[in-house]
C-alpha cells in the first residue's frame, strides 16, 4: 500500500498524470500506473482531492489559461518562498509559471537543511533558482540568531 501511494505522489509531485507514464515490460509498473489511473478515478467520483493533485491542477490550470495566470500574475507581484529547499519539481514548476517576468520572487533556503528529499524535495531548486531567475540578488546569512554555538 504504502509502494502505490509513493508511486502516485511521487509522479504527482514530479507533474506525471498516469497516461503520461510508460510501463515498458516492467508488470509491476504496468500495475502501479493501474492503480495510479484508478485512484485518479476514485477521487473524481468522490469530489476529493489530494494535496499534489492541488499543485498539480492549478499547475495546469496557470500553463493551459493563460487568463486566469495573468489575473494572478497581476494579484501576485511579490512572491516569497521560505525553506525553498524542501520545494518539489511541481511545486518549483508552479513558481515559475506564477512569477514569469512580471513578479519578483523572494526566496529563503539552505542548501544544507535539505530533509524532505523522501517526498520529493529537491535542494536542486535552490541552486537552479538562480540560473531561471538572472536577476535575483543572492544573501548569504552565514551567522545564526537561533541556536549556540554549542548546539551547532
Amino acid at each position: 500500500r504504502r509502494e502505490v501511494q509513493w508511486f502516485i505522489n511521487s509522479n504527482k509531485d514530479e507533474g506525471r498524470r498516469p497516461h503520461s507514464l510508460k510501463a515498458g515490460n516492467d508488470p509491476t509498473r504496468a500495475q502501479m500506473i493501474r492503480l495510479y489511473t484508478l485512484y485518479e478515478e476514485a477521487c473524481a467520483r468522490s469530489g476529493v482531492v489530494d494535496f499534489a493533485e492541488l499543485l498539480l491542477r492549478s499547475f495546469e490550470l496557470w500553463r493551459d489559461q493563460p487568463a486566469i495566470l495573468q489575473h494572478y500574475r497581476r494579484r501576485f507581484r511579490h512572491v516569497l518562498v521560505d525553506e525553498f529547499q524542501d520545494t518539489n519539481a511541481i511545486q518549483y514548476a508552479w513558481l515559475k509559471l506564477l512569477v514569469g517576468s512580471e513578479s519578483c520572487p523572494f526566496v529563503v533556503g539552505d542548501d544544507d537543511q535539505s530533509v524532505y528529499g523522501w517526498r520529493g524535495a529537491r535542494v536542486e531548486n535552490l541552486q537552479q533558482f538562480g540560473r531561471d531567475f538572472p536577476a535575483v540578488s543572492l544573501f548569504r546569512l552565514e551567522q545564526n540568531y537561533r541556536s549556540t554555538g554549542a548546539i551547532l
